[in-house]
């Protein structure tokens, strides 16, 4: 039970890195819109080798298809945004808050979805606890940000305040993604292959974008040149389809509850460690005692929420 509980981890130091890396592998190709292509291309291939190694079929029945909402195929989109807002952000947020910012928005969505039973979601009313959690993940999120308490300005300005609402808006669909994609692996009576679903409209949806803007796909020679010495660029799909395929091996074992929060401690904690020491090509931004505090105060929240 001890080494399950430390997979979370890991997945949450995956999702951190996962965004470092596709702001690096953006670099290189020179477009967002590629590299969050690459990065779902290459999490698709992953997901669909998992199902049919599961035994299951990657194709879905026309009936499936015709007698359920329609809504239940925007899980891709959904992803395909929050994933390409996050290799926007990171160069001008910082690791930290392109981690914190799409959380918060995550949980205020998620408790929305909770209240009003979104998505073919169970309703779970607002009580007195997750209202207090939710002031303590809001104060956790201003002081980890550096919007109060900080001598650190970065991302305080005009422009850096509309690219945190935008971190923000990226958290509201992902968390709309997660339940989206919850009912359809009710569908489908598979959480790998509805990830896998959701993964490869993603993935076609990017294509079908380069396409439209016509955006020059040779730019990955680049990439594939600067891969000789950072190998490591082309892990990003595989790091998010890792975090997918992990959650629904280990939910029925451990539990929703303890999977998101352990996940989120692993984020959180790499997320600072990528900004303090500049890791995966990042920029060095030193995260001082006052952030370090807003990121406990925002997982005490978040485990209030989760937990009580």
């Amino acid at each position: 039970m001890i080494i399950l509980a430390l997979v979370p981890v890991l997945m949450g130091c995956g999702i951190a890195m996962q965004t470092a890396i596709n702001s690096k592998l953006r670099h290189f190709v020179k477009s967002p819109y590629l590299a969050s292509t690459v990065s779902f291309t290459i999490g698709a291939l992953f997901l669909i080798a998992l199902t049919i190694m599961s035994g299951e079929s990657p194709f879905v029945s026309t009936n499936i298809i015709i007698g359920n909402p329609w809504w239940i195929w925007l899980g891709g989109l959904l992803g395909v945004i929050g994933l390409t807002a996050n290799i926007l952000l990171f160069p001008h947020l910082g690791s930290i808050q392109t981690a914190v910012l799409p959380l918060f928005g995550q949980i205020i969505m998620g408790i929305i979805i909770d209240q009003f039973g979104l998505f073919s979601s169970p309703k779970s009313g607002l009580t007195i606890i997750k209202v207090l959690g939710v002031l303590l993940v809001t104060v956790g999120m201003l002081l980890a940000t550096g919007m109060i308490g900080s001598k650190d300005r970065r991302g305080t300005g005009k422009n850096n305040l509309l690219l945190q609402l935008a971190g923000i808006g990226a958290g509201l669909l992902m968390a709309s993604q997660v339940a989206i994609n919850g009912h359809l692996g009710v569908i489908l009576k598979s959480s790998v292959h509805a990830a896998m679903v959701s993964f490869s409209i993603g993935a076609i949806l990017l294509w079908i974008l380069l396409f439209i803007l016509r955006t020059p796909i040779h730019d990955l020679s680049s990439a594939i040149h600067a891969g000789k010495s950072y190998w490591w660029i082309w892990i990003g799909g595989f790091l998010g389809a890792a975090y997918v395929f992990g959650s629904a091996w280990l939910v029925p074992q451990i539990g929703t509850g303890q999977v998101v929060v352990i996940a989120l401690f692993g984020q959180l904690l790499f997320s600072a460690l990528i900004d303090h020491l500049g890791l995966l090509g990042s920029p060095v931004n030193r995260v001082n005692f006052t952030r370090v505090i807003g990121l406990i105060i925002m997982f005490v929240g978040v485990a209030g929420i989760h937990f009580l």
